[in-house]
C-alpha cells in the first residue's frame, strides 16, 4: 500500500518511523507543501495535522485523490465530517487515532503494543487496520470524535503525567536528584501500564488501599503534610477514586469507610 502522511509533527513522525521500519508499505511524508503527484499515487492519505487544520488540508488534497483512495485523520476529538471534501470526491474516509502519549519535545514513542481507535467506512477501517498492524499496534473499532472519548484519553495520559509531577516533587523534597526521581517514577508508571494491559482493572490495583490498610493511609498523610501541602491535597483528592477501584476489586465496605475517614483526620 502506498501511504502519504501529511504532517511532520509528533504523530506524523512516529507513524512514518514505525511504518518505514516495518518495510511493509511505501511511505511518503510531507509537510505543509506536497506535490499533486504524491496524492495521486497514494492508496491512503493520513492527515497527521492539527485539529483545526484537518478540514482545510482535506479540501486541498481532495482534487488530486486517485479513485478508490482512503483518507484518514488522526484526531481523537474530531469526526469524519472534517473530511467531507474527500468523501465528495469518492474517497473512503475515517478516523485513525493512536492512543499514545506524544511528548512536546522531540521524542520517538514506540507504537508497538499500543491501540489505534478507528472509525469510518469499511474501506477506511480496513486501511487503518493494515497501517496499525504494520506499526505493531492493535485496533478498536469504536466511536471516536467524541468529547467523552477524548476526555478518557486525557484523564489517563495527562492525569498520569500530572500525578508524576507531584510524586517527583515529593521525592525531590526527600533528597532525590530530579532526573533520578523522574526515571524512578517513570519506571513505576511503565509497570502500572503493563499491569493494566495484562491484568485489566481493577486487577492492576496494588498498594495499601487495595489491602485495606487505613493506618498506612494515615501515615502517608502525616508525611505529606510535613513535605508538601500541595501533594497532600492531591493525595486526598485521589484516594476516594482509588477506594472505588479497590471496592470493585473486592475491598470490604467497612475497610473502605475506615480509609475514607482517615483522609478527614
Amino acid at each position: 500500500m502506498n501511504i502519504l502522511i501529511i504532517g511532520r509533527g509528533r504523530v506524523g513522525g512516529a507513524l512514518r518511523r514505525s511504518l518505514e521500519s516495518s518495510g511493509q508499505h511505501v511511505v511518503v511524508a510531507a509537510g505543509r507543501r506536497w506535490k499533486p503527484s504524491t496524492v495521486q499515487c497514494a492508496d491512503a492519505v493520513v492527515l497527521a495535522v492539527s485539529d483545526d487544520s484537518i478540514e482545510t488540508v482535506a479540501e486541498k488534497v481532495a482534487p488530486d485523490l486517485s479513485p478508490g483512495a482512503t483518507v484518514l485523520h488522526c484526531a481523537g476529538a474530531r469526526g469524519t465530517e472534517d473530511l467531507q471534501a474527500c468523501a465528495t470526491r469518492g474517497a473512503a474516509v475515517g478516523i485513525m487515532h493512536p492512543l499514545v502519549s506524544f511528548p512536546r519535545r522531540r521524542g520517538n514513542p514506540s507504537l508497538r503494543g499500543t491501540t489505534f481507535t478507528v472509525n469510518g467506512s469499511r474501506r477506511a477501517i480496513a486501511a487503518s487496520r493494515r497501517i496499525a498492524q504494520a506499526c505493531g499496534a492493535g485496533i478498536v473499532v469504536a466511536q471516536s470524535g467524541d468529547a467523552g472519548y477524548h476526555a478518557a484519553a486525557a484523564l489517563a495520559a495527562n492525569g498520569a503525567a500530572a500525578l508524576a509531577f507531584v510524586s517527583v516533587g515529593v521525592l525531590e523534597g526527600l533528597g532525590f536528584d530530579k532526573r533520578a526521581a523522574e526515571r524512578a517514577i517513570g519506571g513505576l508508571l511503565r509497570s502500572v501500564g503493563e499491569n493494566v494491559q495484562s491484568l485489566g482493572v481493577p486487577g492492576a490495583l496494588t498498594g495499601p488501599i487495595a489491602r485495606g490498610e487505613a493506618e498506612a493511609v494515615a501515615n502517608h498523610r502525616k508525611a505529606l503534610r510535613r513535605i508538601s501541602r500541595d501533594a497532600l491535597a492531591t493525595y486526598d483528592a485521589v484516594v476516594p477514586i482509588i477506594v472505588k477501584c479497590a471496592l470493585a476489586a473486592g475491598l470490604s465496605q467497612a475497610k473502605a469507610s475506615k480509609i475514607l475517614r482517615a483522609t478527614k483526620a
